[in-house]
């Protein structure tokens, strides 16, 4: 072998050695540096399940999850419509699918997160008036969905708080939540007195995860915000955030009840469960055990023979108050937080119990005397009344805003003719829907508070047409209205003044009740002879906010 031969062969074989102890040393490196990221992964999850219950842990698992359901949901969005414009008819036939699926993905993503994200996702499907329906139909079903907890919670905490378990602090206590929901549980117990209270437990971990996942959610429709410039929703966390705070407060909503109690004291037929103060703290709420049927339970409320008619006035009264006279609004009176009973002290006389006081709304002054007047101005047919009070409630569409409120038409007006044509109702069909284009355009601008209002007169009208509407719901919170701009007077000029304002209102009243009726009926005769199809829904606005 020629000497150039052996010494390339022996350069070789020292660039082979030097190549072989260089990747030795850099996978030495490598499994080194592996070994200790995973120690230090190792040990802080030790350290984060021996100190926080590994809640460090499952807060990145819950927003690896979140993070990949917003990515899925903006891919599905760009895929499915690419190419595809608003009006070409395939678009408005494939963005409802994508909703569907859209809301899904995020229905399972709360029911996985549970707790804030549950709460997040029922606010959300409760703004229904400008969410697309199909989230609004997928995200309801979180409102009968709670947390899984663990066995022993309820213990534990109680022994945190009170520093002693539920038995010792009570004379007895259920452990078998008679309801739940996303941020609490509810128990029956005994009082060492004798005294049967509903006990309301907060899951014991909310408070802990509540920033973080407040943090996370807030980021991610920032995110969402960044990639899709049409999406402009981001203000409903904003509005949710500072509320659900509150709700995590249990002594704020003790206090609430007993503001509620205080403002309804006049009204006999409204009670409000009494708090136990010295077996309440933030996250454990007692108040007095109410027996009673929901003002949804149609076959209970027959069983006890009371009279529907009676219910629905006094719902509406109760509410027509605190909206007009106290200002101090039950942010969510849904058929759950709405019981029914005997009253005690009267059999006689049925009685409503106000649930659930976690979540109110402090209208100011001059919106309350605002609405009052303008409500007013529509039982008078003042049009310039309405316009004027409408725009000190920053509302630019008086019109639509009083159909908004009365949920019919403002200006009612019999048909000429005793035969109604399939080209009649289609061009009555056609002014309805008009009217609820400037309706959800009229919503969209109002100013949140009177979104509650409104959210609030729309419940309580969901549970009265669910009775049959056997109360003319428009004269009763007219009336109310009426009497907060009237209180009572001393002196006879002022007697006379406010009777005279009264008997006048209580007049035009009776007159827009009476067309209104007049004007139904005859619709209805028409399409009961045949010489109309059914016009029905035409007569009503139905506006879910």
């Amino acid at each position: 072998m020629s000497s150039v031969a052996r010494s390339v062969r022996y350069l070789a074989v020292r660039r082979f050695h030097r190549q072989s102890e260089s990747a030795k040393g850099r996978f030495s490196l490598a499994r080194t540096l592996g070994y200790s990221i995973a120690g230090l992964v190792t040990g802080a999850a030790a350290f984060d399940g021996a100190v926080n219950e590994f809640e460090n842990i499952q807060g990145a698992h819950r927003f690896i999850r979140s993070f990949g359901i917003g990515v899925s949901i903006s891919i599905d969005y760009a895929w499915s419509l690419r190419g595809l414009e608003e009006g070409d008819g395939k678009y408005e036939t494939v963005l409802p699918e994508v909703h569907r699926r859209s809301a899904k993905k995020l229905l399972d993503g709360c029911l996985a997160n549970g707790g804030l994200y549950i709460k997040i996702g029922q606010g959300v499907a409760a703004i229904n008036h400008i969410i697309p329906k199909e989230y609004v139909e997928t995200l309801r079903q979180l409102e009968d969905k709670c947390l899984n907890r663990q066995p022993g919670e309820v213990r534990s905490l109680f022994v945190d708080d009170f520093g002693a378990p539920p038995e010792q602090v009570f004379a007895s206590f259920q452990y078998e939540p008679i309801a739940a929901a996303s941020l609490a549980q509810v128990f029956r117990a005994v009082t060492h007195a004798g005294e049967p209270v509903a006990v309301k437990v907060q899951y014991a971990d909310l408070r802990k995860r509540f920033d973080g996942d407040l943090r996370t959610i807030m980021f991610l429709q920032k995110l969402v915000a960044l990639v899709h410039q049409n999406y402009n929703f981001g203000w409903i966390i904003d509005d949710l955030q500072g509320t659900l705070r509150e709700e995590l407060d249990f002594v704020h909503e003790g206090k609430n009840a007993e503001r509620c109690a205080k403002d309804l004291e006049k009204c006999e037929c409204i009670y409000v469960p009494k708090v136990l103060w010295n077996l309440t703290n933030e996250r454990i709420l007692t108040c007095e055990y109410i027996e009673g049927c929901k003002i949804s339970d149609r076959q209970s409320i027959d069983a006890q023979h009371m009279d529907l008619c009676e219910i629905d006035r006094q719902l509406f009264m109760a509410f027509g108050r605190q909206i007009f006279s106290t200002g101090f609004v039950h942010a969510d009176p849904h058929p759950g937080n709405v019981f029914v009973r005997k009253d005690p002290a009267n059999p006689k006389r049925l009685q409503l119990v106000l649930l659930d006081h976690g979540l109110y709304e402090q209208l100011t002054p001059g919106v309350r005397e605002n609405l009052c007047h303008f409500w007013e101005a529509i039982v008078l047919r003042d049009h310039a009344g309405m316009e004027r009070f409408a725009k000190k409630l920053n509302v630019s569409d008086y019109r639509t805003f009083a159909e908004i409120l009365l949920q019919r038409p403002l200006e009612l007006k019999g048909p000429a003719k005793t035969r109604l044509t399939e080209q009649d109702l289609a061009y009555m069909t056609k002014q309805a829907k008009e009217h609820f284009d400037r309706i959800m355009n009229t919503l969209r601008s109002m100013p949140r508070n009177l979104i509650l209002v409104i959210r609030n007169l729309n419940t309580i009208r969901s549970i009265a047409r669910d009775h049959g509407d056997p109360s003319d719901r428009p004269t009763i919170l007219a009336r109310c209205a009426l009497a907060a701009l009237c209180p009572s007077q001393s002196g006879l000029r002022s007697f006379l003044r406010v009777t005279y304002r009264r008997l006048r209102f209580e007049f035009l009243l009776w007159r827009q009740s009476f067309h209104y009726w007049l004007v139904s009926n005859f619709l209805r005769l028409l399409t009961r002879i045949g010489r109309s199809p059914d016009t029905s829904h035409l007569m009503n606005i139905q506006i879910n906010v």
